[in-house]
């Protein structure tokens, strides 16, 4: 598959990686989706504006191309959402989005300012330490 062309080349892996890892596939599909959409939409535009070289024929293949894409990217988009929600595939992981939504490793809240911590008393300590422009420190 090395001499062939980009588009082609990733188009036959998708097709691999889908039935080796179709869960992992699918998930994946719902953060680049719609690319098939999208060619679909410009050759309809094209075909509606009449555009020199797009008959009305033209809409044939580019469904048969970029269809099997786009109906991947719905499924992808629903089995993204079902497992977001924690309906499906609790084992698995979103490449993109990072890992399980419902695994338990959530990074901690960060401190209520409230009680004594957090980004706000570092702030206001750093500028209790800060001098003015005579050289003198800034005290409440």
């Amino acid at each position: 598959m090395s001499h062939l062309p980009r588009p082609i080349a990733d188009l036959l892996h998708l097709w691999r990686d889908l039935a080796l890892h179709p869960r992992e596939v699918l998930l994946n599909r719902n953060h680049h989706q719609w690319r098939g959409a999208g060619f679909i939409a410009l050759i309809a535009v094209l075909v509606v504006a009449e555009a020199p070289g797009f008959p009305a024929g033209s809409l044939l293949p580019a469904l048969l191309f970029a269809g099997p894409s786009w109906a991947l990217d719905l499924v992808g988009t629903f089995a993204h959402g079902l497992w977001q929600s924690g309906r499906i595939w609790q084992g698995i992981e979103c490449q993109c989005c990072g890992g399980d939504p419902d695994d338990g490793d959530d990074e901690a809240e960060p401190a209520d300012p409230a009680d004594g911590g957090g980004l706000a008393r570092e702030v206001e300590a750093w500028l209790g330490q800060q001098t003015t422009a005579d050289h003198r420190v800034v005290r409440d």
